[in-house]
């Protein structure tokens, strides 16, 4: 896969070309040895977080060649694996979500995993990297609503991915949070737009829903570094993530959540304001809006996880 490093953050560019020399990345396109290898070893990590959709849910959309999800809205799903020699070393799935009527291109980051010998590799940063490469051919492919006389223009591209707030008792959360910053990501303000997946998991007959607050971490293509984003575009991150979503949950596991979140959004008209990643586990200033404690009294009780 070509990956062109002028649309790699500058952070991250020399680990992305040394990590291209080492490693060869391919898009599975078809079920079988590789996928079921790839999907096991995305299922060890996220499985057991309620976190990764059904095998059979992944093993479609491999095959699908669009994933229509209603009222403009398009999506199409990519799995990447990492090569080291013979050895599987990671895997990287995204959706490239359109809404052809506003103009707006979402790549959802949906699940990283990279075995442990392969990490601080630079894998993490190509794996961040690719999704540009593959969200602009798709966005070339279409063309947003035509405007004024210049005709069609592309779509506004979001690099996309949902993370955990930071726990402090978790050094790794934090760390997380420093990797996508150094690659041009920010948070979009989770009390401006408390986002949550619902839960994956099989629930028992009877049992309530729940959902799992996560935090959306955007990398606005050409315009890193803007210090908010317009309520439209915001508003793009749980419209197209949910769309998604209903396409193997009932609507009752998922609606709540985007009205919430979409809720909390439009009580008011001004940007969403764009927050800075944390750059080390001593950036107070950068950690404190992102505290689960602080994060999840925007949500209420049955969109703040199991338990």
């Amino acid at each position: 896969m070509l990956i062109d490093l002028s649309d790699v953050a500058p952070g991250d560019r020399e680990k992305v070309a040394s990590a291209v020399e080492r490693f060869r990345i391919e898009a599975v396109r078809e079920t079988g040895d590789t996928f079921e290898r790839a999907y096991a070893l995305l299922d060890s990590y996220f499985g057991p977080k309620g976190e990764l959709e059904a095998r059979d849910v992944l093993a479609g959309f491999v095959e699908s060649r669009g994933l229509p999800y209603g009222d403009g809205m398009e999506g199409h799903y990519r799995l990447l694996v990492a090569w080291d020699g013979d050895e599987l070393v990671g895997v990287r799935d995204l959706y490239v979500d359109l809404d052809l009527q506003e103009g707006v291109c979402i790549v959802a980051l949906s699940h990283s995993y990279i075995v442990p010998t392969c990490r601080r590799s630079g894998l993490a940063a190509l794996f961040r990297a690719a999704p540009v490469t593959i969200a602009r051919l798709v966005a070339s492919e279409h063309p947003a609503p035509a405007e004024g006389p210049d005709g069609p223009r592309p779509p506004e591209i979001l690099l996309a991915a949902e993370m955990e707030p930071i726990d402090p008792d978790d050094i790794a959360s934090i760390i997380r949070l420093i990797a996508y910053g150094r690659s041009g990501f920010q948070a979009i303000d989770p009390l401006r737009l408390p986002y949550s997946q619902p839960d994956f998991r099989e629930l028992p007959d009877g049992a309530p829903w729940v959902a799992i607050p996560l935090m959306p971490i955007v990398r606005w293509l050409g315009h890193e570094g803007e210090a908010a984003l317009p309520p439209w575009l915001a508003a793009a991150f749980p419209r197209l993530f949910h769309a998604c979503h209903r396409q193997y949950l009932p609507r009752g596991r998922v609606d709540p959540s985007e009205v919430h979140a979409l809720r909390a959004l439009t009580r008011s008209a001004r940007p969403v304001p764009l927050l800075t990643l944390p750059t080390g586990p001593g950036d107070t200033p950068h950690i404190l809006p992102l505290l689960k404690d602080h994060v999840h009294g925007a949500y209420p009780r049955l969109l703040r996880g199991p338990g």
